[in-house]
């Protein structure tokens, strides 16, 4: 545990350390439209969040050690017709990553939950997306598997480096904790189900990792909202 608590240490320093010199990470606009998989129908009430994510080498470490970190979210909801659209975003960091194209999380109830890559290959800049189209299909399964679905696919994809922007998933995560809390029916479940309700309660609270852990507010937000 102490050996943990020190390479922990070690990375959040090399991490804050890494690029220290200011310089600018941005995103460009993007907007779509979701839709039906098997009708091509749109569907309204998607939530379609985005997160950044970059490898971090800390100085002084090798590639071996290097870290994924998520440095910036954003979300919406889609419209009556199925459109969404992210605002592009500039800020100044110190954090030594790539600026690049993000991740989209795409979640909807009654449908399988979407992690979709804008980009491939190489790492280039980010480039503005006016044309994405995302096709959900109807989820058909077991409890266990929705749950694993809405974990892995959805809730465990924070952007806990992202500062204030991680709050942006907020809306989406306590949907994804609404849905997890009604069907849990198992200890298993209702597990997963507080778990995914910490993390919602993280990314509302924009909690600093770098920053002692404290679960008294978390609780406190969980208990306020979430219940």
């Amino acid at each position: 545990m102490k050996m943990l608590l020190v390479c922990g240490a070690l990375f959040l320093l090399a991490l804050a350390s890494c690029g220290s010199m200011p310089h600018v990470l941005y995103g460009k606009r993007i907007a779509g439209q979701v839709v039906d998989a098997g009708t091509g129908q749109p569907i309204p009430g998607v939530h379609v969040a985005y997160v950044w994510e970059s490898t971090v080498i800390p100085r002084g470490f090798t590639g071996h050690n290097s870290q994924t970190i998520c440095y910036h979210a954003a979300a919406a909801m889609t419209d009556a017709t199925g459109h969404f659209q992210i605002e592009p975003w500039r800020e100044w960091s110190t954090y030594g990553v790539e600026v690049a194209d993000p991740n989209a999380l795409v979640y909807a109830r009654d449908y399988q939950p979407r992690q979709i890559s804008l980009h491939e290959g190489p790492i280039e800049p980010p480039r503005e997306r006016l044309h994405e189209h995302y096709e959900l299909k109807r989820f058909s399964g077991t409890v266990d598997e929705r749950m694993h679905s809405l974990f892995w696919n959805l809730a465990n994809r924070g952007c806990s480096y992202g500062k204030k922007s991680q709050q942006s998933l907020y809306p989406m995560l306590k949907d994804v904790h609404a849905e997890a809390r009604n069907i849990a029916r198992t200890d298993a479940q209702k597990s997963t189900s507080r778990i995914i309700a910490q993390l919602a309660a993280d990314a509302a609270l924009a909690i600093d990792p770098n920053t002692p852990a404290d679960d008294q507010p978390v609780q406190s937000f969980i208990e306020k909202n979430m219940q």
